[in-house]
């Protein structure tokens, strides 16, 4: 099995403060978040029913509500704030030259 790497995922300038996109990176869908100067980086989708979370909004500073069903994750941690354990991946990422890179 081969190790991690890091890929693009999006230009920092087309993620200013406060915003979030989905981008898919080696065909996984990836929910980029910027939040308070920090870069967060999720499963893109919901695992309720595969909605994408970049409808979403925020109930609160660090929790995300899917658009369709009303499910919560904490996007610092992926963990779903319901009663199942439905947490999402969370990805590490850093930015180098301007760009948000994902480790995968």
């Amino acid at each position: 099995m081969a190790g991690k790497s890091w890929f693009f995922a999006l230009r920092e300038s087309d993620l200013p403060d406060e915003s979030m996109e989905l981008v898919r990176v080696k065909g996984t869908p990836i929910l980029l978040i910027n939040k308070n100067g920090m870069i967060y980086s999720l499963f893109g989708k919901c695992k309720h029913k595969g909605c994408r979370l970049s409808k979403g909004s925020f109930s609160d500073e660090y929790t995300l509500k899917c658009a369709c069903h009303g499910w919560e994750y904490d996007i610092r941690s992926g963990e779903y704030l319901g009663d199942e354990d439905e947490s999402l991946e969370i990805y590490e990422n850093k930015v180098e030259d301007g760009e948000i890179l994902v480790l995968l």
